[in-house]
């Protein structure tokens, strides 16, 4: 419940916190505070927006008023709300305060007008003027949901309007009396306790409300009390009032009112201005400086700084999902909850340089750690020992229960004697060879400690050492003489294998060590830096500098790499731990943990106090299942009995905005209300694109996150800052999306929505088969129109034929037998000769008639027919001329079909090629060929004598001409050659 900051300077607290106690319980715990803060990105371009209001919608979606605009942020961008309204704005009023209730509308107050902007279907509704305050006192003080879902509107001159579901109910007990006081008492914070809500005023009382019948109502004259109330605090039992200039005091049912005394840190003062909010089992107070969460009896339980960076007031409080956002006239500001198992310890050594390194926890929970400002010892009940003139301390290794085997950076080894508290030089002695060969090289500068059961191994800038347990007698390690030089290399880490081998994490790769003889293992080739190896079951992994993660085998072959293209925060991996199955890996941007294929990256929006770490500063504390890596500003404490990976990590992104356009009138739309209705499928008008469709991730200032998306069975696309999903003219189709929030959950949370883009008319099914019927109807229509004029064709041509063959056979059969009996009877009269004439003339008339006849009758449009027409013709031919010829027939001619324009022509043709031939061939065979193929070929062929001159011009002539039109006609190729004695006459109709 959200309590609104006092427009003037009011009564203020002040913190007095002992600062050695403060940092005493810092370095004690390793476990920090439970809260952080942050400040929201709240435009790309605007580092300062002044927030007059903050409220936040069901889904986490924060709402804030600036000077008279209201925003919406969703974690990525900010939406203008009013432009979005400003077709529907009922007057010109600018908004005072606004709210975003429990059934997502959206109420703005402003000093003339109330509305509600329903977020599921971004319409605005007015509440009916009758029930507001006269227009002259609509000034608006306050807009509160209080726990039971009712909403309040508190008025400056007194009006209550008290809104639950549909239905408005105005209090005006306030009003009245201070109208009959000539007083103004006006509403100044609001509480709900017992069932009633009880609101403080400047009058110094109180005005309880029956929540189910607010017609109830109980003004409380406090005794003592004529200064402002500005808070409530609602407890278990009783309710706390925080009056300006009188202090804080206690109210219940039986003992009345009496003075509080908070917490001992807290005094009260008159010289901050500062907001006091509650809700739940949250409350908080803020002012310029800090933010402080406090308990129902405003005892303090933790201290934030405001990063602020003018020191404005903070303005209002909204406490949501155990979240406050604080307004400010800077911007607003996040206090929320660090991630489960996230700590800090901090070492206590004076100075700025906090930077780490090595680390050593005692099995009884003792620390001792190094840094370059100096090393420190924590004992098990709290008490610290800070070593100032240890500096640079590396690396430690346990030399027994009390003593502890340090490694610098430039003072060689010391030891550090826990039951004395004291440092001491590491006493020893050189071997032989070592004083001989590297009596002025020797390891000053330690980055690494491992023991065997007789010897230290110590691994410097300059190579491998040994230094004997018993009688620390330092040595170089031996190798075979041809590799006396193989380990002059930085020695990062040292790991000792089972089977007595090491591997050795250089500035040039992994080593592996084995009888003395050297092996590069990583990489193969080449040269890459590695700081740590890590060996699970029969896999080597590599905290490498720049491949990120690497795992090989024992051979040194590759098995995989974790890289940031896998989720990885940084590839630059400068501490690497296994713990119950979990892998942490410390790089130089955030912290990682890795299980399997999913890595979580934790980071500072979490709570993590740094976000680079270092090299050697890392140690796995088993026994209190505490994993400790050092950075720049101390070591991170993480409590791997987390459930790291598990759900409640998860973020969920919406879809928040979709715009579309027209692409014929160029028309744009905006739906803002998908993530409100639950909306999981959109629909595209034909000719409409998707210009843009944004994703808002809210609660993302909590933990890094990623969003990406895949379109139907496509590869998955990174969704980055500003970008937005677009669909530009598709095709009419389906188009599937799914959306992935990775954030820190071992499964990424998924949404799926479907675009459906609609054809136009003309690209529907049903639109191209009624296109297809139509076209199919017309070309059936139109064969069978055609097939109706070849039927009636047909009819006619047989008629035709009949009526010749009837009427006009018959007449010229009449006149030649009559011309041929009169011929008969008078062959000795000179009109003999004429009418023999007569008799030939009408008897080749009938022979021509026979022919058209034939060519005309439909019945006859067969190659069967046509070939019965030319063996008759040929053969008649033979009877009287006695010629000699071969007739061949190639093809199916049986039920083979012939036009009447190709059978009367092709016939024609024929005839006048055989009357030629045997006009002027020398009287040896014709031979006559007739293929059926796809096409009609016909072949004639006949010897010729040379004696009259060229045979072309003999058996040419017009008769050529005449069948070349022919052939034409039919859409034939006509042809001939005259060679060698031999005249080929060839026709080939399609």
């Amino acid at each position: 419940m959200y309590l609104h900051l006092l427009t003037s300077l009011l009564g203020k607290w002040r913190f007095h916190i002992g600062c050695c106690v403060w940092l005493l319980l810092i370095a004690l715990a390793g476990q920090s505070q439970e809260y952080t803060i942050a400040k929201l990105k709240l435009f790309p371009d605007r580092e300062e927006v002044l927030i007059k209001d903050v409220t936040v919608d069901s889904l986490g979606f924060i709402w804030f008023l600036t000077n008279g605009e209201i925003y919406r942020y969703d974690g990525y961008r900010s939406l203008d709300i009013l432009k979005t309204i400003a077709d529907q704005r009922l007057t010109d009023d600018m908004p005072q305060r606004i709210l975003v209730d429990q059934q997502n509308r959206l109420w703005m107050a402003g000093n003339a007008n109330l509305s509600y902007l329903d977020l599921k279907t971004w319409q605005v509704h007015a509440v009916d003027s009758a029930l507001l305050p006269p227009v002259q006192d609509r000034t608006v003080v306050w807009i509160e949901q209080l726990p039971d879902s009712c909403v309040m509107v508190a008025y400056e001159n007194g009006h209550l309007l008290l809104i639950r579901g549909d239905t408005q109910t105005r209090i005006d007990e306030l009003y009245e009396r201070g109208h009959v006081a000539n007083n103004r008492v006006s509403p100044r914070c609001v509480a709900f306790w017992k069932g009633k809500y009880w609101v403080g005023t400047t009058a110094g009382s109180v005005l309880s409300i029956e929540a189910t019948d607010p017609i109830h109502t109980r003004y409380h004259r406090l005794p003592g009390i004529d200064h402002i109330v500005n808070f409530l605090i609602a407890q278990e039992d009783a309710l706390l009032l925080d009056v300006y200039e009188q202090g804080v005091f206690r109210f219940d049912a039986q003992e009345g009112l009496r003075v509080y005394t908070p917490d001992e840190l807290f005094s009260l003062s008159n010289d901050k201005s500062y907001v006091l909010a509650q809700d739940g089992g949250m409350c908080i107070y803020a002012d310029d400086e800090s933010a402080c969460l406090l308990d129902a009896g405003l005892g303090l339980q933790q201290q934030l700084s405001i990063p602020s960076m003018h020191r404005f007031n903070t303005t209002s409080i909204t406490i949501s999902r155990n979240e406050a956002l604080l307004g400010t006239d800077e911007g607003i500001f996040v206090v929320y909850r660090k991630t489960d198992g996230l700590s800090q310890f901090i070492p206590t050594n004076a100075g700025a340089n906090k930077s780490t390194r090595g680390i050593y926890i005692y099995p009884d929970g003792a620390r001792f750690y190094g840094t370059y400002n100096g090393a420190g010892f924590v004992a098990p009940d709290g008490e610290t020992v800070v070593l100032e003139d240890l500096k640079h301390a590396y690396v430690m290794l346990p030399m027994s229960d009390n003593e502890l085997l340090i490694g610098t950076e430039g003072g060689m080894l010391k030891i550090f004697d826990r039951r004395r508290r004291r440092i001491s030089d590491l006493r020893y002695t050189l071997s032989e060879a070592a004083s001989n060969q590297y009596a002025f090289n020797l390891p000053t500068y330690v980055m690494s400690l491992a023991e065997t059961e007789t010897d230290y191994l110590i691994g410097s800038m300059g190579g491998l050492w040994l230094l004997n347990k018993e009688s620390h007698r330092l040595d170089k390690y031996p190798l075979v003489s041809m590799e006396a030089n193989g380990l002059d290399v930085q020695i990062r880490h040292i790991r000792l294998l089972p089977d007595s081998g090491l591997l050795l994490s250089t500035h040039l790769g992994l080593y592996e060590v084995r009888r003395g003889r050297v092996t590069k293992r990583y990489p193969q080739t080449g040269n890459i830096g590695v700081f740590k190896s890590v060996v699970v079951s029969d896999t080597i992994w590599l905290a490498t500098q720049g491949n990120g993660m690497v795992a090989i085998d024992n051979a040194g072959h590759p098995l995989r790499t974790i890289t940031t293209g896998e989720g990885l925060s940084n590839n630059l991996v400068y501490s690497l731990e296994y713990a119950n199955g979990l892998f942490v890996a410390g790089t130089a941007d955030g912290l990682n943990l890795v299980i399997g294929e999913r890595v979580r990256r934790i980071g500072m929006p979490e709570g993590l106090s740094q976000s680079e770490f270092n090299s050697g500063a890392s140690f796995w504390d088993e026994a209190r299942q505490r994993m400790y890596v050092g950075g720049l500003m101390g070591y991170t404490v993480l409590d791997m009995t987390q459930p790291w990976f598990d759900r409640r990590h998860r973020l969920e992104s919406y879809v928040t905005e979709i715009h579309t356009t027209s692409g014929a009138s160029g028309a744009k739309s905006a739906d803002y209300t998908w993530p409100y209705r639950g909306e999981d499928a959109l629909e595209l008008q034909p000719g409409q694109s998707l210009t843009g469709l944004y994703v808002g991730t809210p609660g993302n200032h909590r933990m890094n996150s990623e969003i990406r998306y895949l379109l139907n069975d496509g590869n998955w696309e990174p969704l980055e800052l500003g970008q937005f999903i677009s669909l530009i003219e598709p095709s009419p189709a389906g188009y599937r999306f799914q959306l992935e929030t990775r954030s820190a959950a071992v499964t990424a949370s998924r949404r799926m929505f479907t675009i459906t883009k609609l054809p136009h008319f003309y690209e529907t099914w049903w639109f191209n088969a009624l296109v297809l019927l139509t076209v199919a109807g017309v070309i059936g229509g139109f064969f069978r129109y055609r097939e109706n004029i070849q039927r009636n064709e047909k009819k006619m041509r047989i008629k035709i034929a009949s009526d010749l063959h009837d009427e006009v056979g018959s007449s010229l059969t009449r006149i030649y037998f009559q011309a041929d009996m009169l011929s008969a009877k008078h062959r000795e009269l000179t009109d003999d000769k004429q009418l023999r004439q007569i008799a030939n003339t009408s008897k080749q008339a009938l022979l021509t008639m026979s022919d058209m006849v034939w060519s005309i009758d439909s019945r006859f449009d067969t190659v069967k027919d046509l070939l019965i027409r030319m063996k008759d013709y040929v053969y008649k031919l033979r009877d009287e001329l006695d010629i000699t010829y071969r007739f061949d027939v190639q093809g199916d001619q049986s039920a083979r079909a012939v036009t009447q324009l190709v059978r009367q022509n092709l016939f024609l043709i024929f005839k006048e090629a055989l009357t030629n031939a045997i006009k002027y061939g020398d009287g040896s065979e014709i031979i006559i060929e007739l293929n059926f193929d796809r096409a009609i070929r016909l072949t004639l062929q006949n010897r010729y004598s040379g004696g009259n001159g060229p045979i072309i011009d003999q058996q040419g002539g017009c008769g050529l001409q005449n069948m070349q039109q022919r052939a034409a006609r039919v859409g034939g190729e006509f042809s001939y050659t005259a060679e060698s004695g031999v005249f080929r006459l060839e026709l080939v109709v399609p």
